[in-house]
């Protein structure tokens, strides 16, 4: 209709005038109706041809757009990653990667959650997330365990304390002290409990926190000391250290946790490259 001219608009699209011209037919005849009516030697539009014109380009508009965005998500520039991860992994070495991986595929929609080993294990099985960073799934759930990490437990300590000039501590300094410990169902208590006292009979006072970040303004508060994971950047210069067992060696793998690489998106593999990048060494 542009052109006015079918003999034109095959040359345009490179194709023989008589292919044009049998397609319109073909066309026409399928609907039912006049698309165009010759006006000597030109072509003139009609109504319905009008409006299927525009239905058709705004319709070709979409398919050139579903195009771009299925070929974004093959490339892991666009689409969704669903995942979780225990603290204090979460905070203390994903922050960053995820902010960095955002900032270069900004249309990725990242959903990432904070919870307990076995709730991220389970949802990674459901299907609600694409993978988890977690302690090792029970073999039941038939998930695939990748290691990432090996996290060791240590003592947090105010720097005023007795003990906070030992370079390391002995089970058997904790004897009549308070100490603050996660909920029973995070993998950290679970693994103090099943090192350090086996039999439930506990020589110290627990105290139950359900956050890391509180436990640490707690022990800054010179209130008990806390079994934590060894992380740096856990310690705050001038009030907390963390100090490694002498006689325990209480150790945990943390790794990605997922049901099938092969249906993970690409933009699901990409981040786990990055984090599996940034924790290497560790």
């Amino acid at each position: 209709m542009r052109l006015g001219h079918f003999q034109k608009a095959a040359e345009e699209l490179q194709y023989a005038p008589s292919t044009v011209t049998l397609q319109i037919q073909r066309l026409e005849a399928d609907l039912g109706v006049s698309l165009f009516v010759r006006d000597g030697k030109r072509v003139m539009v009609t109504e319905a041809g009008r409006w299927l014109s525009h239905e058709a380009s705004t319709l070709l508009k979409s398919v050139g757009s579903i195009r771009q965005t299925v070929s974004d998500i093959a490339a892991g520039d666009d689409g969704s990653v669903r995942f979780a991860a225990i603290e204090p992994i979460a905070s203390q070495k994903l922050a960053t990667v995820i902010a960095d991986f955002y900032k270069t595929r900004p249309k990725v929609e990242l959903t990432m959650e904070v919870g307990g080993s076995k709730t991220i294990a389970g949802r990674v099985r459901s299907g609600e997330l694409d993978f988890g960073i977690c302690s090792a799934p029970p073999p039941n759930l038939m998930l695939a365990f990748e290691p990432l990490i090996e996290e060791r437990l240590g003592v947090m300590l105010n720097v005023n304390h007795p003990l906070a000039n030992r370079d390391r501590i002995a089970a058997s300094d904790l004897a009549g002290l308070t100490v603050l410990v996660k909920e029973p169902t995070c993998i950290y208590r679970e693994l103090w409990e099943t090192t350090f006292c086996p039999t439930a009979q506990n020589p110290f006072t627990s105290v139950e926190v359900g956050s890391f970040f509180v436990i640490q303004q707690m022990v800054k508060a010179a209130f008990g000391i806390a079994i934590v994971p060894i992380y740096s950047s856990l310690e705050s210069e001038g009030s907390l250290v963390i100090k490694p067992f002498m006689d325990l060696n209480p150790t945990l793998g943390i790794g990605f946790v997922y049901k099938d690489k092969n249906v993970l998106g690409k933009a699901s593999l990409l981040l786990m490259d990055a984090i599996r990048d940034s924790t290497a060494g560790s």
